[in-house]
């Protein structure tokens, strides 16, 4: 009788030990796959049955949301059941109908003057950049004084900083988010019309934002084309142009006077799976162009007044900006202007949302530009980015 020394012994445990796991591994994706293939079997003639006030069916919402769910849960439990063996990336979101995001890491915010310490936290984060390069760089040439802001997670880079540009305070943070899920939109009081107004700080602080931008006060002005958790609220597409958010992440335009059509607005939302859109404008960048705007009947867009806009460069990548009064600085933009700003920071595509007093950039705790009369005033929306990473940490 032979009898195996240690070393043999150890490998063949090893061996066996990687040969369950990928047992494992390869069950949770079948029967993944098993599940995809069986909802959209038992499901598919209950999506054409369904109300057509509903930008994407319930059915079909509830359907693709389990399908996602299951594919993450597998990729998720691969991570685990191998982390000893290979590196798999988990993947974490915030449920569609969330109406607070998970609390941000305090641990995870910083301030500084050195452009080099938050370059090595861009470094940290090059799994997340997934490639693509940020505009924020060392070299941009910042308000003497000001200090750099940033948030960092597996799941989101926030950076923040102010710049002189032709005496014009100008506010920035670029943001960078691992799920679609992550952009997101608060209304006060948590329902389309309520009537309820707050602070862009106090909606940002109850939804748990990293960083918001201010939307476009839609209980204010009966224009445009809004819609709220993929249901077409308003379609009066004649005055202003429309932005449009989907569940990809992308921002999508439509002009004035399109999309006016009877059917048109509900096809478009459902045919690119929109999950909220705003209405102010106008439209300042397409197509990394800047756009020219001679008339406008909404924000003043020909006199000098304080701007905001939420720009997309790549995929789930992100431009908020304000321009407006500051300290010594008197000069404000009008609305071409800050069209060419945004273009020159490199933004594929940008979108104006409320100015003047209503213009908040905020970040971890409140607003970071200046707002006009030193004072918020209350609001009906905001869109912000949160981060995905569960409360009470990773492992939750």
């Amino acid at each position: 009788m032979t009898r195996e020394n240690g070393s043999a012994r150890a490998g063949r445990s090893a061996f066996m030990t990687l040969g369950a796991a990928l047992f494992y591994l390869i069950v949770l994706v079948l029967t993944a796959l098993a599940f995809r293939w069986l909802l959209f079997a038992l499901h598919s003639d209950a999506v054409e049955k369904s109300s057509v006030r509903t930008a994407v069916p319930k059915e079909k919402t509830g359907r693709v949301d389990l399908i996602g769910g299951l594919d993450v849960y597998a990729n998720n439990s691969a991570s685990d059941a191998l982390s000893d063996l290979v590196y798999i990336k988990k993947i974490y979101t915030i449920p569609e109908d969330a109406l607070v995001a998970p609390a941000p890491d305090p641990a995870a915010y910083g301030s500084t003057d050195d452009p080099a310490e938050v370059q090595a936290v861009v470094e940290r984060a090059g799994e997340l950049l997934d490639g693509q390069t940020l505009y924020w760089n060392p070299e941009i040439e910042r308000r003497p004084g000001t200090p750099i802001l940033y948030y960092y997670d597996e799941t989101i880079l926030a950076i923040c900083w102010k710049e002189n540009v032709n005496g014009c305070a100008v506010t920035f943070s670029e943001v960078k988010i691992a799920h679609p899920s992550q952009l997101r939109r608060c209304i006060a009081g948590n329902s389309y019309g309520s009537g309820v107004r707050y602070t862009a700080s106090n909606m940002a602080k109850a939804a748990n934002a990293v960083v918001s931008i201010d939307g476009d006060f839609y209980d204010y002005r009966q224009l445009g084309i809004t819609v709220y958790q993929r249901q077409l609220y308003r379609n009066k597409p004649e005055s202003v142009d429309s932005c449009f958010f989907t569940a990809s992440g992308d921002m999508l335009f439509s002009h004035r006077g399109e999309l006016k059509g009877e059917g048109e607005a509900e096809k478009f939302v459902q045919d690119n799976d929109v999950l909220f859109a705003i209405a102010f404008g106008p439209i300042l960048v397409e197509d990394g162009q800047p756009t020219v705007t001679t008339s406008y009947p909404v924000g003043e867009v020909l006199h000098p007044y304080t701007r905001a806009s939420i720009g997309q460069y790549e995929k789930l990548h992100y431009l908020l900006m304000t321009a407006g009064f500051e300290d010594n600085l008197s000069n404000v933009m009008d609305i071409n202007g800050a069209a060419q700003l945004m273009a020159s920071m490199g933004v594929d595509r940008a979108y104006a949302v409320d100015g003047g007093q209503s213009a908040v950039l905020y970040f971890n705790g409140g607003p970071f530009n200046h707002v006009d009369f030193g004072e918020e005033r209350t609001m009906s929306d905001i869109i912000y980015f949160a981060t995905a990473i569960p409360d009470g940490g990773e492992d939750s």
